[in-house]
């Protein structure tokens, strides 16, 4: 595809820096390839508080400089198509990805072909997902705000400050000892990208809880955990 980079880089570099660290585990193992993606890639954005560190994703490169150029088209891309994959699931991520390749190959793509391309082979809108990473000022930071037993089980309230609609695991300790992990897709923001509800064993008591975002950096984790008094 002939990209307009100076304009989109976002539609290369974002992709290359994705198929960069998915590429790394079988050379130096999943641990080693999240923490140099995170050092590298990751934490430039989400620990810098600049104000140009949350300017949309689909702004012109034309129109950045610096840090914000490069966190938008290189590691804030690649989480979005990160968060896309984990979004639809490996083998209908795949089929929406071939799809747009095959029918941009040897053409000039702009950011909305791409969005299109993958709407019309997923047969279901991703217009909200779409607006949420690539055109908001949103960032990544969740927090667990609290769990309150109930006859039906625990609920987990979870508030998303930032807004993005990320992915992450939940990982419940109860008071005997066992342990719970429950994976979260970006879907679960779909309706609501505030706050969600979370219902877990209905059997035991919930002696701590702990969201683990993994590359999706939080940007303050210090609220990302519960203990029962």
């Amino acid at each position: 595809m002939g990209i307009n980079e100076t304009r989109f880089g976002f539609m290369d570099e974002g992709w290359a820096t994705l198929f960069e660290y998915l590429s790394g585990p079988p050379f130096y193992g999943q641990e080693m390839a999240d923490e140099l993606f995170k050092g590298f890639r990751v934490t430039g954005w989400t620990k810098d508080r600049s104000g140009d560190m949350d300017i949309p994703i689909i702004t012109p490169g034309t129109s950045l400089t610096g840090k914000a150029l490069g966190n938008n088209q290189y590691g804030k891309a690649a989480l979005a198509y990160l968060a896309l994959k984990d979004l639809l699931g490996d083998a209908q991520f795949r089929k929406c990805l071939h799809a747009y390749m095959d029918r941009w190959h040897g053409k000039h793509p702009i950011p909305w072909d791409f969005f299109y391309t993958f709407n019309n082979v997923n047969e279901k809108s991703l217009d909200w997902f779409w607006q949420n990473w690539f055109f908001s000022t949103n960032y990544m930071d969740l927090e667990l705000t609290q769990v309150i037993r109930k006859p039906k089980g625990s609920e987990v309230h979870i508030s998303n400050p930032g807004g993005m609609a990320i992915p992450f695991d939940l990982i419940v300790t109860y008071v005997d000892g066992s342990v719970e992990k429950r994976h979260l897709t970006p879907a679960i923001w779909e309706a609501d990208n505030k706050r969600i509800v979370l219902t877990v064993n209905n059997k035991k008591a919930v002696k701590s809880a702990l969201i683990d975002g993994g590359v999706f950096l939080d940007a303050n984790p210090a609220n990302n955990s519960y203990t029962a008094q």
